[in-house]
């Protein structure tokens, strides 16, 4: 690893104790202790870059699902055909020099560990189809075990955390707005800590909740969730118990993960009851079948794994949506089909069609004005393709 103080490239042996052998100052994690790959300037650089060089603070459940693996991760299985053939071969050579040297007092003791390596290399040739226990199911390390492995052993080196890191739990939440403009909703608290760091409420005049029963009525809601049947059935149970008000799904949709599995990171519940599905299928019949079959894997993707950057922007996109004033005009001129008749609400009838377009003077002349006035018979007419010179 590379020494962030003197920046000298340390082997084991010159990084013992976690101390720099050519500068003697400590560092907080060592990538053969800690994890594969997990180092200060590792640390620093996920920070800089969650953080987009200082411009956002960033929580440490978001460094934390930064540290995970992207997309699903790669099968494993219980036995190796490589190891099977790495013991098949001397197996079977003790098991020829045995054979030979039958007769002899060495040859039968070289028949029992070419039997124990050839053993061996049957079991694992067998087992190389077989898959090994899913590891996938939960992140690397928990909220527990992140917080001991590098939070606190960072504060222990350098006496804080990094520059624009903060910890979840430890992230003020500030008064809620005297007249809230809009509620957001999001059950998870990484997320909701992000928020708050950012003075997302203060910016936006926004009620930040994680529970739908704490949705005040009466103001319009935005609800953030994670890709999960759970998620999606938060949206769905909002806008149940919220007839006649509008209600923003802006969370992270399934839909969006199947484009390209690789940009996110894939964790794994094989726990789900059944009921679970039963509802996903009655409240949201939207979904596709790929998409419910991505779910019934167990599959599933946390919201707060997001870059922090483009999380902020779709909760900015949110709330100027809810805010804005509804245009009238608007899906009317987007509606196609039929034009319905404002007085029965029912399709307009091509002769009520042509009468009311005959009220308001479209594609008709104007009536004829006596001689020699502007528009009358003696007058101009215009000219064009198909319309002739006038009356014959």
């Amino acid at each position: 690893m590379i020494c962030p103080h003197c920046s000298k490239d340390l082997i084991q042996r010159q990084r013992t104790g976690r101390r720099c052998t050519y500068c003697r100052k400590e560092f907080a994690l060592d990538p053969k202790i800690d994890g594969a790959g997990l180092h200060d300037l590792r640390i620093r650089k996920a920070v800089g870059k969650l953080s987009d060089r200082g411009r956002l603070v960033v929580t440490a459940g978001q460094l934390n699902h930064s540290l995970q693996h992207r997309g699903r991760p790669p099968q494993k299985y219980r036995g190796d055909k490589s190891v099977a053939g790495g013991l098949f071969v001397p197996g079977g050579i003790l098991t020829l020099i045995g054979l030979g040297t039958i007769l002899t007092p060495v040859g039968p003791w070289l028949l029992l560990p070419a039997a124990l390596l050839i053993g061996f290399a049957i079991r694992q040739w067998t087992l190389s189809d077989v898959p090994a226990p899913d590891e996938s199911v939960h992140s690397r390390w928990t909220e527990d075990q992140f917080r001991t492995t590098v939070l606190n052993r960072w504060r222990t080196t350098y006496g804080a955390l990094p520059p624009g890191l903060v910890e979840d739990g430890l992230v003020p939440s500030t008064p809620p707005p005297a007249r809230p403009a809009f509620v957001l909703l999001c059950p998870d608290r990484t997320v909701i800590a992000f928020l708050y760091a950012n003075r997302y409420p203060e910016r936006h005049r926004a009620l930040l909740v994680r529970d739908l029963r704490e949705v005040p009525a009466g103001l319009p809601l935005v609800v953030l969730h994670d890709a999960s049947p759970q998620g999606h059935l938060l949206a769905a149970d909002a806008r149940a118990a919220r007839p006649g008000l509008r209600v923003l799904d802006a969370g992270l949709s399934v839909r969006t993960v199947l484009v390209d599995q690789t940009k996110y990171t894939l964790l794994r519940d094989l726990y789900r009851s059944d009921e679970l599905y039963l509802r996903l299928e009655r409240s949201v019949p939207e979904l596709t079948g790929s998409q419910r079959a991505w779910f019934a894997e167990g599959w599933w993707t946390p919201l707060a794994a997001l870059a922090p950057k483009r999380l902020l922007a779709i909760a900015d996109r949110a709330a100027e949506r809810i805010t804005a004033p509804p245009t009238a005009g608007a899906p009317g001129a987007r509606r196609t089909g039929p034009v319905r008749s404002p007085a029965a609400g029912r399709p307009e009838s091509p002769l009520e069609t042509r009468r009311r377009a005959l009220a308001v003077g479209f594609m008709s002349w104007p009536e004829p004005e006596p001689d020699g006035a502007p528009g009358g018979a003696g007058g101009a007419r215009p000219d064009g393709p198909g319309l002739g010179k006038g009356p014959a």
